[in-house]
């Protein structure tokens, strides 16, 4: 296998296989069905996955294989929810970096800057921080928090793999 995420500008489709626990015919189909994710094409048609791509992904998984959401809800969500993107890439970026973000950090995202902003904006909802959809209200602090860290400690467990 190639090296450990966030070493390499470009992955290949079976280092993302690899990486995201999912099967290469998976990741094809996901590409054609999710317009948010388009790796590269190099020499010819070989796929070059970016570490943007490999958050997309996660995310997608997320949404389908653990919020069970249909192919066609998880397209709508990402459609009406661009900032679930932003925030799965900027997660995945902070996770690669040695200053990684705390379980406080993480929980705090739904309710940090990036809310107040929303709201002097005149958007209400729209949390650009939150890296998987973490919400402000306090009922789902505690579900945030706790899928943060799974997600957290799932990517860890993949860096771990790869080094």
């Amino acid at each position: 296998m190639g090296k450990a995420l966030g070493t390499k500008l470009y992955y290949s489709i079976g280092e993302v296989a690899d990486l995201t626990a999912l099967a290469p015919y998976t990741l094809r189909a996901w590409e054609n069905e999710f317009t948010c994710l388009r790796p590269k094409r190099v020499r010819g048609k070989n796929r070059a996955f970016r570490e943007r791509d490999i958050a997309i992904i996660l995310l997608i998984r997320r949404l389908l294989h653990e919020e069970r959401y249909s192919t066609r809800g998880a397209q709508q969500k990402l459609r009406n929810e661009p900032e679930l993107i932003r925030g799965a890439v900027e997660y995945v970026a902070r996770l690669m970096t040695v200053d990684a973000p705390t379980l406080e950090e993480m929980s705090a995202a739904g309710r940090g800057s990036a809310a107040t902003d929303a709201a002097d904006s005149g958007s209400p909802g729209v949390v650009d921080s939150a890296p998987i959809g973490a919400s402000s209200s306090s009922a789902n602090d505690e579900g945030s928090k706790a899928l943060l860290q799974e997600v957290r400690l799932e990517l860890q467990e993949i860096l771990q793999i790869l080094r």
